[in-house]
């Protein structure tokens, strides 16, 4: 990422800029285009503002802070910046899994039977929603489940491609379904 420096009351050093191009680094991984990168570096009586301005392809993030000293200035313009680059990322990808999920990814429907009508004759559904089925261990879906307050998860084995459903038991304990074609 190349870098554009503007000192407005202050003369920008060498040292400077090559701390804030190794700060900056770290923001590569967020950015896949970038296309202009601008820091200003503003001094006034005892205040140090750093201002700072990211455009890119299919992005623009802006971040500016004023403390006492350019690098903690710096610091928290690079921060800033860092958790807008984050969240416009999951954003995106979070976009992308969601229009596969609607194109053609896997999920099940999964209905919940009335248990009085089971026992007298049509069973009339009560509750339907859908699950993903997403690629993990057996440990991986053991964790979710925990942390869910469902009582089954449904998944793919990560290592066989099987489709697996993991429940949690009455004793509170795991069983695994595991079907066999």
């Amino acid at each position: 990422m190349e870098l554009e420096f503007i000192g407005r009351n202050t003369e920008v050093t060498e040292q400077q800029r090559a701390i804030a191009r190794k700060k900056f680094q770290k923001l590569g991984k967020y950015f896949n285009a970038v296309h202009e990168a601008r820091v200003t570096l503003s001094h006034e009586k005892h205040r140090v503002a750093v201002e700072a301005f990211i455009r890119g392809k299919d992005f623009e993030v802006a971040a500016s802070s004023e403390t006492d000293d350019w690098s903690s200035s710096l610091q928290e313009v690079v921060g800033k910046l860092e958790e807008q680059a984050r969240r416009m990322k999951q954003r995106l990808t979070g976009r992308k899994r969601q229009r596969e999920r609607e194109e053609g990814g896997s999920t099940w429907q999964v209905n919940v039977v009335d248990e009085e009508s089971v026992r007298g004759g049509q069973p009339r559904v009560v509750e339907s929603k859908h699950v993903p089925v997403l690629p993990m261990t057996v440990e991986e879906a053991a964790l979710q489940l925990e942390a869910s307050k469902d009582d089954f998860i449904v998944f793919r084995e990560a290592d066989s491609d099987k489709v697996s459903v993991l429940y949690r038991r009455r004793d509170r304990n795991y069983g695994l379904v595991t079907p066999e074609y």
